[in-house]
């Protein structure tokens, strides 16, 4: 699945902390702050139950279904040299 992408204006000071708890916690700062949106997520739903999301809000599927070419008779790469 394709990530979201979201800018955000943070106060510096506020920036620099959550780098350094990401930092103990060996998580990049965007995974620090992607765990602790889960967190707040869980939170809420365990208050007010879970949230559903439309079809129109669930991302599109990363990869779509491949299906395999029918089989088809190959000619060989190498022909053998008939002389």
């Amino acid at each position: 699945m394709e990530e979201a992408r979201f800018t955000m204006r943070i106060h510096p000071i506020i920036m620099n902390k959550m780098k350094h708890i990401a930092k103990n916690n060996g998580r990049s700062l965007n995974k620090e702050i992607e765990q602790i949106l889960k967190w707040v997520i869980e939170d809420y739903e365990r208050k007010y139950g879970k949230v559903v999301l439309s079809p129109e809000e669930m991302p599109a599927k990363a990869h779509p279904v491949i299906n395999p070419l029918p089989e088809e008779k190959m000619d060989p790469l190498f022909k053998p040299d008939l002389k």
